[in-house]
């Protein structure tokens, strides 16, 4: 039997335990269509391997794992069964003495390569989870990692990680879980509660291991889209080094990076209430607050696509300063900027780009508009 998308979910719900048992019989169905299924799922489980995996450097190391993998079970019997393979070649399973089940992937390669031998790369789907236990584990878009660390359960599904609902016991107030973006990355978070959060470069998200019966309160640095799941009892607050934004259910964009002056709140449906030390002030559809650092509220219209155009693979520039069209750029390239004069940091510039395009057509756009050149030697970019 050739394998099909529904082996393929199968799998991936036996590997979570999430099977249910008519599943689970039609999964024992294709396993015993032959010898080499079983072994390629087995295989899945083996401790041994997976520990080797784990250890695995780079992409291409674990690409060729599999390959070796591939070859030594199921062959050339299928061709779709190699593709499959491939689909799921980051899948990993390592069994923890205590507490259930962790996946772990990690991603290193070219981190010590030297300057010149650097170029810069189109950002993507990564992050550092800091578990309540201390426990640190890299996500990556390519990964499927299921996390138990005794007190709640995390599934990661390629760009997207998942806290699940758990029926644990309440756990102190003091065990939180934290999502860091690097820079040049970008990841979705599902809360337990349903809400789901969109995590920009060089941003950081606490969130405790539960919430509990009182409000769901997260803390927030760098820039996030939020997308609150309505709940009539529990208000959801965003607490930043500025301010607190609470609402009921709504979606909305922050920005909050320490070292900008400001902090923004851009709304693109239902309510929220912007707090400050000082001031408050409830926005509506199409409103942005901004606080200063004195706590200071002001409400102003916007067009809400300039603002969150970035969570759908847009960055939009309106009469943007090249300084910080550059500093935006580099979150998300990660590259050394380089200014041959500092009239050029003011030349303004109106852009709508795709993010994941190459930045070079993103430079020779810019040279179209503008009288200014982009030389890159490596990841270093000299503006003249």
């Amino acid at each position: 039997m050739m394998i099909n998308k529904e082996i393929e979910n199968l799998i991936i719900k036996a590997l979570f335990k999430e099977i249910t048992d008519d599943e689970q019989r039609r999964l024992d169905e294709w396993l015993n269509i032959s010898e080499g299924n079983r072994i390629f799922f087995d295989r899945l489980h083996s401790e041994r391997y997976l520990k080797g995996a784990i250890g695995d450097r780079n992409r291409e190391l674990r690409k060729e794992g599999w390959k070796r993998l591939e070859e030594r079970t199921i062959g050339k019997r299928s061709h779709k069964i190699r593709i499959f393979v491939l689909r799921v070649a980051a899948m990993l399973a390592l069994p923890l003495l205590v507490g259930g089940i962790m996946w772990y992937m990690s991603e290193r390669g070219g981190a010590d390569l030297p300057l010149a031998n650097q170029e810069i790369k189109i950002g993507g789907s990564k992050a550092v989870v800091t578990l309540s236990s201390g426990e640190q584990l890299s996500l990556f878009g390519d990964t499927i990692v299921c996390v138990n660390d005794g007190l709640a359960t995390l599934v990661n599904m390629k760009d997207t990680l998942n806290f699940m609902k758990s029926n644990h016991p309440v756990v102190a107030d003091n065990s939180y879980n934290v999502i860091q973006i690097p820079r040049g990355g970008e990841y979705i978070v599902r809360l337990e509660d349903g809400t789901t959060v969109y995590l920009n470069s060089e941003s950081e998200l606490r969130i405790p291991v539960h919430f509990g019966k009182g409000e769901r309160l997260v803390w927030l640095t760098g820039e996030a889209y939020f997308s609150v799941k309505h709940e009539a009892e529990r208000k959801f607050v965003v607490r930043t080094n500025k301010a607190d934004i609470a609402v009921l259910g709504t979606e909305f964009g922050v920005r909050v990076y320490s070292e900008e002056d400001e902090l923004l709140t851009t709304l693109v449906k239902g309510s929220v209430e912007v707090k400050s030390d000082h001031d408050v002030h409830r926005i509506i559809p199409g409103e942005q607050a901004t606080v200063d650092n004195t706590g200071k509220i002001e409400v102003r219209e916007v067009n809400v696509d300039e603002f969150v155009a970035w969570k759908s693979g847009r960055v939009v520039f309106v009469n943007a300063r090249l300084e910080d069209i550059m500093d935006e750029l580099q979150r998300w390239y990660d590259f050394n900027v380089f200014y041959s004069s500092p009239e050029l940091k003011e030349l303004r510039f109106t852009m709508d780009i795709m993010k994941y395009k190459e930045v070079s057509e993103i430079f020779e756009l810019m040279e179209k508009i503008k009288k200014v050149s982009f030389s890159v030697n490596g990841n270093n970019v000299i503006l003249k």
